[in-house]
């Protein structure tokens, strides 16, 4: 087997059988990274991510993570791409609570690791945002979603989330896993300081991931009275959404989707 590493993907030349032979071919696959976060000097957690936008991941963990709430919370913040390590120092009233034990973020089907308990309840407040939107742009939105990501048509292998206001996408971003993903587009906000009264009334967090309950929690960290994704919702995201206040949208494909939860957010024309 024959690899060449290029920035975000490698190539490999594989056995490809198809009509009932084998032949040689080159195929690329999606780049996965071990990124170490040290916090105040601590090696606090790993994790597994495609090498890109990592401010943007480290950032918008720390805040999904309800360790910090805005961008002035990070006194530094310096990737090392040699090491493949970040160093954080944070503010001098932060006092972050991690596990003594270093732990790696998996990109499984669960999250594999979250800090975020009970006591952080404060941080998620359900929304009382009285946006609406129409069909069409829930529909246009995954389409425009689909195509901001070519390293999905390249590999097939990530992930994509991305943050939209009325019928335009902000910002998106890619990783190996479906949480990265969205805490990219979450550290996008604060590092640019976007998360203000415009995404918190009509932003909408769009995903190709599965809707589970800690990308609704996600959605409620940042303030988004909308989660729309092509793939499923698990019951438990279903029932935090609604408790939340969230518009969750379903298996949006094509000209059809579901809507779970506050569905009066959704109108004809």
């Amino acid at each position: 087997m024959t690899i060449t590493d290029t920035s975000f993907t490698q190539n490999l030349t594989v056995k490809r059988f198809e009509q009932g032979s084998f032949d040689d071919r080159e195929e690329k696959v999606v780049a996965e990274r071990s990124i170490s976060l040290f916090v105040n000097g601590n090696e606090t957690i790993r994790l597994m991510a495609l090498p890109d936008q990592i401010e943007e991941l480290v950032t918008g963990y720390l805040f999904s993570e309800c360790v910090i709430d805005k961008n002035e919370d990070v006194v530094l913040l310096q990737f090392n791409p040699a090491a493949m390590s970040v160093e954080v120092r944070l503010a001098e009233h932060i006092q972050p609570v991690f596990n003594d034990k270093i732990r790696s973020v998996t990109t499984g089907c669960g999250r594999g690791l979250t800090f975020i308990s009970a006591l952080n309840s404060r941080f998620f407040k359900p929304t009382t945002a009285e946006t609406t939107i129409s069909p069409q742009t829930v529909i246009e939105l995954m389409r425009k979603l689909q195509r901001k990501s070519p390293l999905f048509h390249d590999t097939g292998g990530v992930h994509s989330a991305a943050v939209a206001v009325a019928d335009e996408i902000l910002h998106s971003a890619d990783d190996i896993g479906r949480h990265n993903a969205v805490d990219k587009v979450l550290g996008w906000l604060i590092r640019s300081d976007r998360l203000t009264q415009e995404t918190e009334s009509s932003g909408m967090l769009l995903t190709t991931g599965r809707l589970s309950s800690e990308i609704v929690t996600k959605t409620a960290r940042g303030r988004f009275a909308f989660l729309i994704s092509p793939s499923a919702p698990t019951s438990g995201a279903v029932q935090l959404a609604g408790d939340l206040g969230i518009t969750l949208i379903g298996f949006a494909r094509g000209e059809r989707f579901n809507v779970y939860t506050r569905s009066e957010r959704v109108i004809l024309p």
